[in-house]
Protein backbone atom coordinates (compact mmCIF):
# COMPACT_ATOMS: atom_id res chain seq x y z
CA UNK A 1 0.00 0.00 0.00
CA UNK A 2 1.38 3.40 -1.00
CA UNK A 3 1.63 6.34 1.42
CA UNK A 4 -1.11 8.12 -0.51
CA UNK A 5 -3.45 5.12 -0.16
CA UNK A 6 -2.57 4.80 3.52
CA UNK A 7 -3.40 8.45 4.21
CA UNK A 8 -6.64 8.22 2.27
CA UNK A 9 -7.64 5.13 4.24
CA UNK A 10 -6.84 6.79 7.54
CA UNK A 11 -8.65 10.05 6.72
CA UNK A 12 -11.98 8.25 6.79
CA UNK A 13 -11.64 8.38 10.57
CA UNK A 14 -11.97 12.16 10.37
CA UNK A 15 -14.79 14.47 9.36
CA UNK A 16 -13.91 17.66 7.54
CA UNK A 17 -15.89 20.91 7.49
CA UNK A 18 -15.13 23.93 5.35
CA UNK A 19 -15.61 27.33 7.00
CA UNK A 20 -18.70 27.94 4.87
CA UNK A 21 -20.25 24.69 6.18
CA UNK A 22 -20.05 25.71 9.83
CA UNK A 23 -23.11 27.47 11.22
CA UNK A 24 -22.67 28.26 14.92
CA UNK A 25 -24.45 31.21 16.52
CA UNK A 26 -21.99 33.03 18.79
CA UNK A 27 -24.89 33.95 21.09
CA UNK A 28 -25.35 30.26 21.89
CA UNK A 29 -21.83 29.97 23.32
CA UNK A 30 -21.48 30.46 27.07
CA UNK A 31 -18.21 32.36 27.35
CA UNK A 32 -16.12 31.61 30.43
CA UNK A 33 -12.74 32.96 31.54
CA UNK A 34 -10.67 30.13 30.05
CA UNK A 35 -12.18 30.78 26.62
CA UNK A 36 -10.33 34.11 26.57
CA UNK A 37 -7.06 32.27 27.10
CA UNK A 38 -7.89 29.91 24.24
CA UNK A 39 -8.79 32.66 21.79
CA UNK A 40 -5.64 34.63 22.67
CA UNK A 41 -3.55 31.53 21.93
CA UNK A 42 -5.33 31.04 18.61
CA UNK A 43 -4.64 34.64 17.58
CA UNK A 44 -0.96 34.30 18.49
CA UNK A 45 -0.46 31.07 16.56
CA UNK A 46 -2.42 32.21 13.52
CA UNK A 47 -0.45 35.46 13.36
CA UNK A 48 2.81 33.44 13.65
CA UNK A 49 4.82 36.66 13.73
CA UNK A 50 8.53 36.02 14.19
CA UNK A 51 8.92 39.64 15.30
CA UNK A 52 7.14 38.99 18.59
CA UNK A 53 9.42 38.98 21.63
CA UNK A 54 7.88 35.65 22.66
CA UNK A 55 9.75 33.89 19.82
CA UNK A 56 13.06 34.77 21.48
CA UNK A 57 12.15 32.38 24.29
CA UNK A 58 9.57 29.95 22.94
CA UNK A 59 8.81 28.56 19.51
CA UNK A 60 5.11 27.59 19.41
CA UNK A 61 4.34 24.13 18.04
CA UNK A 62 0.66 24.74 17.26
CA UNK A 63 -0.80 22.24 19.75
CA UNK A 64 -2.67 22.70 23.03
CA UNK A 65 -4.04 20.18 25.52
CA UNK A 66 -7.32 20.95 27.31
CA UNK A 67 -8.71 19.09 30.30
CA UNK A 68 -12.45 19.52 30.85
CA UNK A 69 -15.63 17.79 31.96
CA UNK A 70 -18.23 16.30 29.60
CA UNK A 71 -21.08 18.63 28.70
CA UNK A 72 -19.22 21.83 27.81
CA UNK A 73 -19.81 23.75 24.57
CA UNK A 74 -16.08 23.96 23.80
CA UNK A 75 -16.41 21.95 20.55
CA UNK A 76 -18.92 24.46 19.19
CA UNK A 77 -16.60 27.22 20.37
CA UNK A 78 -13.75 25.83 18.24
CA UNK A 79 -16.07 25.41 15.28
CA UNK A 80 -17.02 29.06 15.61
CA UNK A 81 -13.31 29.98 15.68
CA UNK A 82 -12.72 27.91 12.53
CA UNK A 83 -15.55 29.69 10.77
CA UNK A 84 -14.37 33.17 11.81
CA UNK A 85 -10.71 32.54 10.89
CA UNK A 86 -11.47 30.57 7.72
CA UNK A 87 -9.95 27.29 8.89
CA UNK A 88 -10.89 23.84 7.70
CA UNK A 89 -12.22 21.98 10.72
CA UNK A 90 -11.27 18.32 11.27
CA UNK A 91 -12.82 16.19 14.03
CA UNK A 92 -12.92 12.48 14.77
CA UNK A 93 -15.52 10.49 12.86
CA UNK A 94 -16.82 8.37 15.72
CA UNK A 95 -19.04 6.29 13.44
CA UNK A 96 -16.02 5.01 11.51
CA UNK A 97 -13.98 4.51 14.67
CA UNK A 98 -16.78 2.38 16.16
CA UNK A 99 -16.60 0.06 13.17
CA UNK A 100 -12.86 -0.64 13.41
CA UNK A 101 -11.43 0.80 16.65
CA UNK A 102 -8.33 -1.41 16.54
CA UNK A 103 -7.40 -0.22 13.06
CA UNK A 104 -7.78 3.42 14.10
CA UNK A 105 -5.65 2.96 17.22
CA UNK A 106 -2.91 0.96 15.52
CA UNK A 107 -2.58 3.31 12.55
CA UNK A 108 -2.68 6.50 14.56
CA UNK A 109 0.84 7.35 13.43
CA UNK A 110 -0.72 8.12 10.03
CA UNK A 111 -2.35 11.06 11.75
CA UNK A 112 1.12 12.37 12.65
CA UNK A 113 2.46 11.75 9.16
CA UNK A 114 -0.43 13.48 7.45
CA UNK A 115 -1.10 16.57 9.56
CA UNK A 116 2.42 17.16 10.91
CA UNK A 117 4.28 17.51 7.64
CA UNK A 118 5.39 20.64 5.77
CA UNK A 119 2.69 22.43 3.83
CA UNK A 120 4.54 22.03 0.52
CA UNK A 121 4.34 18.24 0.73
CA UNK A 122 0.64 18.40 1.49
CA UNK A 123 0.04 20.62 -1.51
CA UNK A 124 1.72 18.06 -3.75
CA UNK A 125 -0.58 15.37 -2.38
CA UNK A 126 -3.62 17.55 -2.97
CA UNK A 127 -2.66 18.10 -6.59
CA UNK A 128 -2.09 14.39 -7.13
CA UNK A 129 -5.54 13.59 -5.72
CA UNK A 130 -7.30 16.31 -7.76
CA UNK A 131 -8.81 17.94 -4.69
CA UNK A 132 -12.28 19.34 -5.28
CA UNK A 133 -13.48 22.84 -4.40
CA UNK A 134 -10.12 24.29 -5.40
CA UNK A 135 -11.48 27.78 -5.99
CA UNK A 136 -13.24 27.98 -2.61
CA UNK A 137 -10.03 26.95 -0.85
CA UNK A 138 -8.05 29.67 -2.62
CA UNK A 139 -10.47 32.20 -1.25
CA UNK A 140 -9.90 30.85 2.26
CA UNK A 141 -6.11 30.79 1.79
CA UNK A 142 -6.10 34.48 0.95
CA UNK A 143 -7.82 35.23 4.27
CA UNK A 144 -5.53 33.15 6.52
CA UNK A 145 -2.14 31.50 6.22
CA UNK A 146 -3.47 28.68 8.36
CA UNK A 147 -5.59 26.07 6.65
CA UNK A 148 -6.92 23.71 9.29
CA UNK A 149 -7.87 23.16 12.90
CA UNK A 150 -7.69 19.54 14.05
CA UNK A 151 -9.78 18.64 17.10
CA UNK A 152 -9.10 15.36 18.89
CA UNK A 153 -12.01 14.92 21.29
CA UNK A 154 -10.82 12.02 23.44
CA UNK A 155 -14.22 11.12 24.87
CA UNK A 156 -14.33 8.64 27.78
CA UNK A 157 -16.07 5.96 25.70
CA UNK A 158 -13.07 5.78 23.34
CA UNK A 159 -11.01 4.27 26.16
CA UNK A 160 -13.45 1.35 26.31
CA UNK A 161 -13.26 0.88 22.55
CA UNK A 162 -9.47 0.74 22.75
CA UNK A 163 -9.60 -1.82 25.57
CA UNK A 164 -8.66 0.84 28.15
CA UNK A 165 -5.57 1.85 26.19
CA UNK A 166 -4.87 5.58 26.07
CA UNK A 167 -4.91 7.43 22.77
CA UNK A 168 -2.98 10.26 24.41
CA UNK A 169 -0.27 7.87 25.61
CA UNK A 170 -0.05 6.48 22.09
CA UNK A 171 0.28 9.99 20.66
CA UNK A 172 3.02 10.99 23.12
CA UNK A 173 4.94 7.74 22.64
CA UNK A 174 5.05 8.30 18.90
CA UNK A 175 7.09 11.45 19.49
CA UNK A 176 9.17 10.09 22.35
CA UNK A 177 10.24 6.77 20.83
CA UNK A 178 10.62 7.80 17.19
CA UNK A 179 12.04 11.29 17.78
CA UNK A 180 9.49 12.93 15.52
CA UNK A 181 9.44 16.70 15.28
CA UNK A 182 6.30 18.31 16.67
CA UNK A 183 5.60 21.29 14.43
CA UNK A 184 1.99 21.66 13.36
CA UNK A 185 2.57 25.34 12.64
CA UNK A 186 4.94 24.45 9.82
CA UNK A 187 2.10 22.48 8.20
CA UNK A 188 -0.28 25.42 8.71
CA UNK A 189 -2.30 23.41 11.22
CA UNK A 190 -3.44 23.83 14.81
CA UNK A 191 -4.03 20.79 17.01
CA UNK A 192 -6.54 20.90 19.86
CA UNK A 193 -6.59 17.85 22.13
CA UNK A 194 -9.51 17.45 24.55
CA UNK A 195 -9.00 15.16 27.52
CA UNK A 196 -11.43 14.15 30.30
CA UNK A 197 -9.18 11.91 32.43
CA UNK A 198 -6.93 13.91 34.74
CA UNK A 199 -5.18 10.77 36.02
CA UNK A 200 -4.00 10.12 32.49
CA UNK A 201 -2.47 13.61 32.37
CA UNK A 202 -0.63 13.09 35.65
CA UNK A 203 0.91 9.90 34.26
CA UNK A 204 2.27 11.90 31.30
CA UNK A 205 3.09 15.10 33.16
CA UNK A 206 6.77 15.21 32.26
CA UNK A 207 6.07 14.85 28.52
CA UNK A 208 3.07 17.14 28.13
CA UNK A 209 5.10 20.35 28.09
CA UNK A 210 7.39 18.91 25.39
CA UNK A 211 4.50 18.04 23.10
CA UNK A 212 1.99 20.84 23.71
CA UNK A 213 2.41 24.61 23.91
CA UNK A 214 -0.20 24.96 26.65
CA UNK A 215 -2.16 22.85 29.09
CA UNK A 216 -5.50 24.49 29.91
CA UNK A 217 -7.89 23.19 32.54
CA UNK A 218 -11.51 24.29 32.18
CA UNK A 219 -13.17 24.02 35.60
CA UNK A 220 -16.74 22.95 36.25
CA UNK A 221 -19.34 25.71 36.15
CA UNK A 222 -19.67 27.34 39.56
CA UNK A 223 -22.94 28.55 41.07
CA UNK A 224 -22.53 32.12 39.78
CA UNK A 225 -21.88 30.90 36.22
CA UNK A 226 -24.88 28.57 36.31
CA UNK A 227 -27.04 31.40 37.65
CA UNK A 228 -25.79 33.69 34.86
CA UNK A 229 -26.65 31.07 32.24
CA UNK A 230 -30.17 30.52 33.64
CA UNK A 231 -30.83 34.28 33.87
CA UNK A 232 -29.67 34.74 30.26
CA UNK A 233 -32.03 31.97 29.17
CA UNK A 234 -34.92 33.61 31.03
CA UNK A 235 -34.23 36.98 29.44
CA UNK A 236 -34.10 35.46 25.96
CA UNK A 237 -37.26 33.40 26.59
CA UNK A 238 -39.56 35.57 28.75
CA UNK A 239 -42.57 33.28 28.27
CA UNK A 240 -40.77 30.37 29.95
CA UNK A 241 -40.82 30.81 33.74
CA UNK A 242 -38.94 28.82 36.38
CA UNK A 243 -37.52 29.39 39.86
CA UNK A 244 -33.82 30.02 39.20
CA UNK A 245 -32.76 29.45 42.81
CA UNK A 246 -34.65 26.16 42.95
CA UNK A 247 -33.07 24.93 39.71
CA UNK A 248 -29.63 26.00 40.98
CA UNK A 249 -30.05 23.74 44.01
CA UNK A 250 -30.68 20.74 41.74
CA UNK A 251 -27.91 21.39 39.20
CA UNK A 252 -24.69 21.42 41.21
CA UNK A 253 -21.73 20.16 39.09
CA UNK A 254 -23.76 20.52 35.89
CA UNK A 255 -22.31 21.77 32.62
CA UNK A 256 -23.67 24.08 29.93
CA UNK A 257 -25.02 21.45 27.56
CA UNK A 258 -26.75 19.63 30.41
CA UNK A 259 -28.52 22.85 31.42
CA UNK A 260 -29.53 23.50 27.80
CA UNK A 261 -30.89 20.00 27.32
CA UNK A 262 -32.87 19.78 30.58
CA UNK A 263 -34.53 23.13 29.78
CA UNK A 264 -35.49 21.87 26.31
CA UNK A 265 -36.87 18.66 27.77
CA UNK A 266 -38.73 20.60 30.45
CA UNK A 267 -40.40 22.85 27.86
CA UNK A 268 -41.29 19.85 25.71
CA UNK A 269 -42.71 17.92 28.69
CA UNK A 270 -44.73 20.99 29.72
CA UNK A 271 -46.14 21.20 26.21
CA UNK A 272 -47.18 17.54 26.31
CA UNK A 273 -48.98 17.93 29.65
CA UNK A 274 -50.54 21.37 29.18
CA UNK A 275 -50.34 23.44 26.04
CA UNK A 276 -47.88 26.30 26.05
CA UNK A 277 -49.74 29.58 26.47
CA UNK A 278 -48.94 33.09 25.34
CA UNK A 279 -48.51 34.60 28.80
CA UNK A 280 -46.47 32.38 31.11
CA UNK A 281 -45.29 28.79 31.31
CA UNK A 282 -44.14 27.71 34.78
CA UNK A 283 -41.85 24.69 34.36
CA UNK A 284 -40.04 24.52 37.73
CA UNK A 285 -41.85 21.39 38.92
CA UNK A 286 -41.39 19.77 35.52
CA UNK A 287 -37.61 20.36 35.61
CA UNK A 288 -37.27 19.03 39.15
CA UNK A 289 -39.34 15.97 38.27
CA UNK A 290 -37.07 15.23 35.29
CA UNK A 291 -33.99 15.43 37.50
CA UNK A 292 -35.32 13.52 40.51
CA UNK A 293 -36.90 10.75 38.45
CA UNK A 294 -33.67 10.11 36.53
CA UNK A 295 -35.42 10.75 33.21
CA UNK A 296 -32.68 13.22 32.40
CA UNK A 297 -29.21 11.67 32.33
CA UNK A 298 -26.22 13.92 32.91
CA UNK A 299 -23.37 13.86 30.41
CA UNK A 300 -21.08 14.38 33.39
CA UNK A 301 -22.25 11.27 35.24
CA UNK A 302 -19.65 10.24 37.84
CA UNK A 303 -17.44 7.37 36.78
CA UNK A 304 -18.67 3.95 37.95
CA UNK A 305 -15.95 2.04 39.84
CA UNK A 306 -14.19 -0.61 37.82
CA UNK A 307 -15.13 -3.18 40.46
CA UNK A 308 -18.80 -2.26 40.36
CA UNK A 309 -19.78 -5.91 40.52
CA UNK A 310 -17.61 -6.63 43.55
CA UNK A 311 -19.07 -7.56 46.92
CA UNK A 312 -17.51 -4.46 48.54
CA UNK A 313 -19.10 -2.12 46.02
CA UNK A 314 -22.53 -3.71 46.39
CA UNK A 315 -22.23 -3.66 50.19
CA UNK A 316 -21.30 0.04 50.16
CA UNK A 317 -24.21 0.75 47.84
CA UNK A 318 -26.59 -1.14 50.15
CA UNK A 319 -25.26 0.65 53.26
CA UNK A 320 -25.61 4.07 51.60
CA UNK A 321 -29.20 3.33 50.62
CA UNK A 322 -30.01 2.04 54.12
CA UNK A 323 -28.47 5.12 55.78
CA UNK A 324 -30.37 7.41 53.42
CA UNK A 325 -33.65 5.60 54.17
CA UNK A 326 -33.01 5.81 57.94
CA UNK A 327 -32.24 9.51 57.68
CA UNK A 328 -35.46 10.15 55.79
CA UNK A 329 -37.48 8.15 58.36
CA UNK A 330 -35.88 10.09 61.24
CA UNK A 331 -36.69 13.38 59.54
CA UNK A 332 -40.30 12.28 59.07
CA UNK A 333 -40.55 11.24 62.73
CA UNK A 334 -39.12 14.59 63.85
CA UNK A 335 -41.57 16.49 61.67
CA UNK A 336 -44.47 14.46 63.10
CA UNK A 337 -43.37 15.28 66.66
CA UNK A 338 -43.13 18.97 65.80
CA UNK A 339 -46.63 18.86 64.30
CA UNK A 340 -47.91 17.23 67.51
CA UNK A 341 -46.32 19.93 69.67
CA UNK A 342 -47.80 22.68 67.54
CA UNK A 343 -51.21 21.01 67.70
CA UNK A 344 -51.04 20.79 71.48
CA UNK A 345 -50.11 24.45 71.79
CA UNK A 346 -52.97 25.44 69.52
CA UNK A 347 -55.44 23.32 71.49
CA UNK A 348 -54.29 24.61 74.87
CA UNK A 349 -54.23 28.25 73.80
CA UNK A 350 -53.59 30.94 76.45
CA UNK A 351 -54.41 29.95 80.04
CA UNK A 352 -57.04 31.94 81.96
CA UNK A 353 -54.42 33.17 84.43
CA UNK A 354 -52.17 34.43 81.62
CA UNK A 355 -55.11 36.09 79.87
CA UNK A 356 -56.03 37.96 83.08
CA UNK A 357 -52.43 39.13 83.42
CA UNK A 358 -52.45 40.43 79.84
CA UNK A 359 -55.70 42.35 80.33
CA UNK A 360 -54.45 43.80 83.65
CA UNK A 361 -51.31 45.04 81.96
CA UNK A 362 -53.35 46.65 79.16
CA UNK A 363 -55.79 48.24 81.62
CA UNK A 364 -53.02 49.70 83.76
CA UNK A 365 -51.46 51.50 80.80
CA UNK A 366 -54.11 52.30 78.15
CA UNK A 367 -57.52 51.60 79.69
CA UNK A 368 -59.43 54.61 78.31
CA UNK A 369 -57.94 54.39 74.81
CA UNK A 370 -58.64 50.65 74.57
CA UNK A 371 -62.29 51.12 75.66
CA UNK A 372 -62.76 53.60 72.82
CA UNK A 373 -61.13 51.22 70.32
CA UNK A 374 -63.23 48.27 71.48
CA UNK A 375 -66.35 50.42 71.15
CA UNK A 376 -65.36 51.28 67.57
CA UNK A 377 -64.85 47.59 66.83
CA UNK A 378 -68.28 46.81 68.27
CA UNK A 379 -69.89 49.51 66.12
CA UNK A 380 -67.73 48.44 63.13
CA UNK A 381 -66.36 51.94 62.74
CA UNK A 382 -63.03 52.48 60.91
CA UNK A 383 -59.92 52.64 63.10
CA UNK A 384 -57.47 55.48 62.89
CA UNK A 385 -53.75 54.93 62.46
CA UNK A 386 -53.11 55.56 66.17
CA UNK A 387 -55.81 53.02 67.09
CA UNK A 388 -54.24 50.31 64.93
CA UNK A 389 -50.78 50.90 66.39
CA UNK A 390 -52.11 50.69 69.95
CA UNK A 391 -54.12 47.58 69.17
CA UNK A 392 -51.00 45.98 67.74
CA UNK A 393 -49.48 46.16 71.23
CA UNK A 394 -52.34 44.07 72.63
CA UNK A 395 -53.30 41.65 69.82
CA UNK A 396 -54.86 39.18 72.29
CA UNK A 397 -57.89 41.51 72.50
CA UNK A 398 -58.85 40.49 68.96
CA UNK A 399 -59.16 36.86 70.05
CA UNK A 400 -62.35 37.84 71.94
CA UNK A 401 -65.52 39.43 70.67
CA UNK A 402 -65.72 43.21 71.33
CA UNK A 403 -68.30 42.68 74.11
CA UNK A 404 -66.19 40.00 75.85
CA UNK A 405 -63.02 42.08 75.41
CA UNK A 406 -64.76 45.06 77.05
CA UNK A 407 -65.92 42.90 80.01
CA UNK A 408 -62.44 41.41 80.49
CA UNK A 409 -60.85 44.84 80.33
CA UNK A 410 -63.29 46.32 82.90
CA UNK A 411 -62.75 43.36 85.28
CA UNK A 412 -58.99 43.81 84.94
CA UNK A 413 -59.36 47.55 85.78
CA UNK A 414 -61.37 46.73 88.91
CA UNK A 415 -58.73 44.23 90.10
CA UNK A 416 -56.03 46.83 89.62
CA UNK A 417 -58.04 49.47 91.53
CA UNK A 418 -58.58 47.01 94.44
CA UNK A 419 -54.87 46.28 94.61
CA UNK A 420 -54.07 49.99 94.59
CA UNK A 421 -56.53 50.71 97.46
CA UNK A 422 -55.14 47.77 99.43
CA UNK A 423 -51.72 49.33 99.31
CA UNK A 424 -53.06 52.81 100.00
CA UNK A 425 -52.44 54.18 96.56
Amino acid sequence: MTELESNKKFLRFFRKFLPSEIHIDKNNIFYRDKYNEIINYMKLVIANSQDLELYQYVKPKGAILIHLNPGTDVVDFFKLISSNYYLEFFELNNNEILKTPEEFFNTFDAFIDYFNKPEQEMLVEKQSRNVKEKSSKKTDENKSNFKRLILIDQKPRLRKLFKKRSLLNNFINLFQTENRAMDFINSNSILIWLNYNYKELVENAENISEIFDLFIKIPMLNKIERETFLKDFSEKNPKIVFDINEVLNYTENWEVNDLKQVLKMGIFRHFLNSDLNDISNEITDTLINLIESGEFVLSNTPNIPEMENSIEFKQDLYNNKRKTAEKIENQKASMEKIDDYIGQIREEGISEFMLNQLYENAASKNYSELLIIIDKLNKKEPLEDHDRKLLAKYPFILNDSPNMAQINLEKAKKRIDLIKRAFGK
